[in-house]
């Protein structure tokens, strides 16, 4: 069986993909990776369509930003490090393009300039990344972490239900229907108030 659809596939198997990579989770038989990598593909954006939408632009934004700054940071750093050897004018061209400036009088003191200057992207990329949202637990526990969030579900509903197989679109239901549970309770208290 090859799960396809976020209707088939079950939350728990969904999860552990996300976290380990590991696309051949999509299939109990044999099938080619390509395959699994497009079907893998269309899974996902749909479910940062359905269900990660606030979250899933912030987070693409930020890793677009993060994933630049690093290599430009690295550009810079290496091309520093060359200079320091010997005067290449494609070099030189980068960083200007990067907005530093050079003179021939001042080379040796503009290219340690440079150096420290290009520190600050370090602290920008920790600034952004201290933006990105945060995971509740580390990556080896997600499963954990949904059965544990599911037992809740299952606590709050009254009824129990299999975890290991419920679906990510039962999933979200389920979540939509607990989060209106909980909102009729805190309204029916604030009333007694």
């Amino acid at each position: 069986m090859i799960y396809k659809t976020l209707r088939k596939i079950p939350m728990i198997t969904f999860i552990e993909i996300i976290h380990d990579m590991d696309i051949t989770r999509l299939s109990d038989e044999e099938t080619p990776i390509d395959e699994l990598v497009s079907i893998w593909g269309m899974m996902y954006q749909e479910y940062q369509d359905k269900y990660n939408k606030q979250n899933s632009q912030k987070v693409f934004s930020l890793s677009k930003e993060i994933d630049f700054l690093e290599k430009k940071y690295v550009v810079i750093k290496c091309a520093v490090e060359a200079l320091k050897f010997d005067v290449h004018n494609e070099l030189i061209d980068i960083l200007l393009d990067f907005g530093y400036s050079f003179s021939n009088e001042n080379y040796n003191d503009d290219l340690l300039r440079v150096e420290r200057e290009c520190e600050g992207i370090i602290q920008k990329i920790n600034q952004l990344k201290n933006s990105l949202p945060k995971e509740e637990k580390s990556n080896n526990d997600s499963a954990g972490t949904i059965i544990n969030l599911m037992a809740s579900y299952s606590s709050v509903m009254g009824y129990d239900f299999d975890f290991y197989t419920i679906s990510v679109e039962k999933f979200y239901s389920l979540e939509n229907q607990v989060k209106q549970k909980v909102a009729a309770i805190e309204k029916q208290n604030s009333k007694k108030k």
